[in-house]
């Protein structure tokens, strides 16, 4: 039986071959030969690896999110010293985009007609009513 700081150990090496760019198949293959454990134990450990990876992830976009949102914050401040309006508001549409406050834009939906399954219910919702 392993103990928890021989797991967290494991768990953290398989996270740096995840960020290396390891494939997953090469991962367990290599996760049951390195450390002989059975496949499904490959997949717990992968899984709990992931998870660290996902983690990390999300704080290394955390973190780059507010610095180039300090950067639009200085642009917009330096812009209206300068009585730039143009580049103070360009610079507050992009603090708004990247903070997710802006209303998504608005796409039109269209069908392709080249799908039969849309092109039989087009058939039947256009057809004559033969019940006249």
């Amino acid at each position: 039986m392993t103990s928890q700081t021989e797991k967290d150990k494991r768990i953290d090496a398989i996270a740096d071959w995840i960020i290396d760019g390891v494939r997953y198949s090469e991962l367990v293959a290599k996760t049951c030969s390195e450390w002989k454990v059975c496949p499904r134990t490959a997949y717990s450990y992968i899984g709990a690896a992931n998870a660290i990876v996902r983690d990390i992830r999300m704080t290394m976009k955390e973190s780059l999110v507010r610095e180039v949102a300090d950067n639009l914050k200085d642009t917009y401040e330096s812009a209206r010293r300068d009585n730039d309006h143009s580049a103070a508001t360009g610079a507050m549409r992009e603090l708004v985009k990247l903070l997710g406050l802006a209303e998504p834009d608005k796409t039109e939906v269209k069908h392709d007609a080249t799908d039969p399954i849309k092109a039989l219910l087009g058939e039947i919702v256009n057809a004559p009513d033969k019940a006249q």
